[in-house]
């Protein structure tokens, strides 16, 4: 995405977003993924950090409603399972209640911390309750919550259906590759999933849900088995922390992050130093589009977009100043 987009078109949620200090803070952040080895990872990581619902009405103006970002296709890396190594039955009335993200596979979804879903079921039909933590560098978190449905397939009891969503046009495919619901304490469902939205084709990654914090040893021989199945290695998943202990205070996250040392906290200034750079540079170029053209910006907003311009007193030069003293990912809390 251009810098120029963020001061040319949506106007107005841009305006809103500005307003905003996380959807702002945000706009900063993502400017810092451009370019880099780990783009997607770092703008889910923003993502993650800065969600609110001004982020959410921004990204659906950007992504959906303008295609100011082009979709990432679809590169394989997670297709769709063969019925073979899938659940030949699977009663969704028994997944009911809590379980925990006991074990993960892809990093940027499925390893966070404190993953405690509740489901409801009726038959065919499956909601989550979803909750989890996002950890943030100073040693605190941000707890997130989602609510999400599913349908099971008619033909395929294996296969779970989340389609149908508003935001990003986001569908989630799920493929049950073994479970266990005999209400005992090492019960399981492993779920392998693939999903699509207006900004990416083709994500996905698994999980294993666990009535237990931990995952329990005795199922792993039949989680391997299961991951092979569909090309995985059981070895490459990550086990989760579901201890859900309290947020450290702030005295401890200060120290936590002293005791880095010295010479990770100069490493990480001149990278801060670097990205502010660039982002300034960035937005300088913007600003520059956009006062070549003021007449007809200005011309071109709606009442509502001048209504809310003059609420929050701000002309182009002012969107510089707010970005101009720091980055403000700097700033997570």
């Amino acid at each position: 995405m251009s810098f120029f987009f963020f001061f040319s078109s949506p106007r107005l949620e841009l305006a809103r977003c500005i307003a905003d200090p996380s959807c702002a803070a945000n706009v900063a952040c993502l400017q810092t993924c451009n370019d880099r080895p780990d783009e997607t990872e770092c703008q889910i990581k923003c993502g993650d950090i800065f969600e609110n619902k001004v982020v959410d009405e921004f990204n659906d103006c950007a992504v959906t409603r303008k295609s100011c970002v082009p979709q990432k296709k679809d590169e394989g890396r997670f297709p769709v399972p063969p019925p073979s190594a899938l659940v030949q039955s699977f009663d969704t009335t028994k997944f009911t209640g809590k379980w925990f993200i006991s074990s993960g596979l892809n990093r940027s979804f499925d390893t966070f911390d404190c993953q405690l879903h509740e489901f409801t079921a009726a038959p065919q039909r499956l909601t989550g309750n979803l909750s989890w933590r996002v950890n943030t560098p100073d040693g605190g978190f941000i707890t997130r919550k989602a609510v999400q449905s599913f349908q099971q397939d008619s033909k395929n009891p294996g296969v779970l259906y989340n389609h149908d969503n508003e935001f990003l046009h986001y569908r989630d495919d799920w493929y049950i590759l073994s479970s266990k619901l005999e209400n005992r304490g090492d019960d399981y469902v492993f779920v392998y999933y693939r999903g699509s939205n207006d900004a990416w084709d083709g994500y996905g990654g698994a999980v294993v849900y666990t009535r237990s914090r931990t995952l329990p040893r005795s199922i792993v021989p039949e989680l391997q088995r299961a991951a092979a199945k569909v090309g995985l290695d059981f070895a490459k998943f990550s086990s989760t922390d579901n201890s859900c202990g309290p947020e450290p205070p702030l005295l401890a996250r200060i120290e936590k992050k002293v005791e880095e040392g010295e010479s990770v906290l100069a490493e990480e200034v001149r990278g801060i130093g670097r990205a502010e750079k660039s982002l300034l540079d960035k937005i300088e170029s913007g600003i520059k589009e956009l006062e070549k053209d003021e007449v007809s910006f200005l011309k071109g907003l709606s009442e509502e977009e001048k209504a809310l311009l003059e609420t929050l007193k701000m002309e182009a030069k002012d969107v510089e100043k707010l970005f101009g003293g720091a980055v403000p990912v700097r700033k997570l809390r």
